[in-house]
């Protein structure tokens, strides 16, 4: 088993590329096809069967540079040929001591016949042993620094270490001094490829750790209090959960009478029968046929939170195909071309820089909604109103809501508001509620992709 090809697709895991148990043995069918003596061949290689989109093969040349460049990653092929090298150097000073007396040769026999690696005629794989000791004591498992001296023990323990220094100690009183200083300096090439191994994965695991504990500190930190760094890091995070919530809400297959063979089942069910297929499956798809509207207050209090629901529903699109989207400060206007012409990010701006910066009109803005709408909703209909209902004092344009309910499926209102603040000030949220399905606070990505979920449960 190659640990270190196992420790580089627990490093690509960690960042965020799925790599299954088949594409594992893929991966170690090349490396055992092309070998680590050249990088370039490597990386193409690996890359054709552990990175399957256009994101894939940009994290994955970024995690093979971080993770090749150190020296667990370094070809241990070379390293042994290198120390194979500095051992025949190092034959070639003990042969003349050889022949003084029984004292060298029994000391080297002690340290052969105990220490077995602490031999100096030995092959000298300082590297790969450490590796492997490593992956004996789960060293990728390792996360605080505080840690490193718990693994570096480890570590010593697994290769013998105590032995080692029990092996130079009797050449030291045998008088073997030349000897005993050779096996020290390769203790200590050891040790240090020790500290090594543990600082490169100390590194590599921090920086997914630090990562993972980023995004979750993003998801559940109020958009109002987030500085404009964090903003920037959201939208791939967005469509990262939304690609998620894709995934489990995606339209599966299910049986029936007639429509499409179902190829796998028939087969298997069919095995006892030497594959003729006497029994028959077949399936048809699951459509969802619900219509979504989504109308989002882009007014300076509640702008940001807009953004990220219109930007978490256009990278849905795969499960919420017929999703129509419309924005106000005072009167609705529906955007869904603007999504269609350009990247969500773009769009998102153009929409900030022509409709945004005005206050909040929530009469004219359900009351001019619900005409544009009115002859679409249907029972299949699913409304998401986005906003704080706090309209300054104006028309509530609560009547409109209410003709919304009675014609719609669904009609969610999602407030980005802490639920202390509702019905403070000038907030209607308490008359929107009479007139809505459900009332949710929404003040931060994980409540946000929580609620989307529980709606994409809803419509299948």
């Amino acid at each position: 088993m190659d640990e270190t090809l196992l420790q580089f697709i627990r490093h690509l895991r960690n960042n965020g590329l799925a790599i299954s148990t088949a594409e594992t043995l893929d991966a170690m069918r090349v490396v055992a096809t092309l070998g680590y003596s050249d990088p370039g061949l490597l990386r193409d290689g690996l890359a054709s069967c552990l990175a399957k989109t256009v994101d894939d093969h940009s994290h994955f040349a970024v995690c093979f540079e971080r993770f090749f460049r150190a020296p667990i990653g370094e070809n241990i092929t070379d390293n042994n040929t290198k120390d194979e090298a500095e051992n025949t150097d190092l034959d070639d000073t003990k042969n003349p001591n050889e022949g003084d007396g029984a004292g060298g040769g029994e000391g080297a026999g002690n340290g052969q016949g105990s220490g077995g690696s602490g031999s100096i005629g030995q092959r000298d794989n300082t590297l790969s042993e450490v590796i492997r000791a490593a992956a004996e004591v789960g060293l990728e498992n390792i996360k605080f620094r505080t840690q490193r001296g718990v693994y570096r023990r480890k570590i010593l323990n697994a290769l013998n270490d105590e032995q080692k220094v029990s092996n130079i100690q009797q050449l030291q009183d045998a008088g073997e001094i030349e000897q005993a200083l050779i096996l020290r300096q390769l203790r200590d090439r050891q040790i240090a490829a020790v500290k090594d191994v543990i600082d490169r994965q100390l590194l590599l695991n921090n920086d997914a750790a630090g990562k993972q504990l980023r995004d979750d500190t993003i998801k559940d930190t109020s958009l109002s209090a987030m500085e404009h760094y964090h903003r920037e890091r959201l939208p791939p995070l967005i469509r990262k959960l939304a690609k998620k919530l894709a995934s489990r809400h995606r339209q599966r297959h299910k049986r029936a009478r007639r429509g499409k063979l179902d190829l796998g089942k028939t087969l298997r069910r069919n095995i006892a029968y030497g594959g003729i297929p006497f029994h028959r499956f077949w399936k048809t798809t699951r459509k969802d046929k619900s219509d979504i509207f989504v109308l989002c207050d882009i007014s300076g209090s509640v702008s940001a939170w807009s953004r990220v629901l219109l930007l978490f529903v256009q990278a849905l699109s795969d499960v919420l195909p017929n999703t129509r989207s419309f924005v106000f400060c005072g009167q609705s206007i529906e955007v869904s071309d603007l999504f269609k012409q350009y990247p969500a990010d773009e769009a998102m701006a153009i929409i900030q820089q022509r409709h945004g910066l005005g206050g909040s009109d929530y009469g004219l803005a359900l009351n001019s909604f619900w005409n544009q709408i009115e002859d679409k909703l249907n029972r299949r209909s699913c409304v998401i109103i986005l906003g704080d209902g706090r309209g300054n004092g104006g028309d509530t344009g609560i009547d409109a809501l209410r003709n919304i309910y009675h014609r719609a499926r669904l009609v969610l209102w999602f407030n980005p508001e802490s639920h202390y603040s509702w019905n403070t000030g000038d907030s209607e949220i308490r008359r929107y509620q009479s007139a809505s399905h459900y009332v949710a606070e929404c003040g931060s990505l994980r409540k946000l992709e929580r609620l989307l979920d529980q709606l994409l449960s809803l419509l299948q």
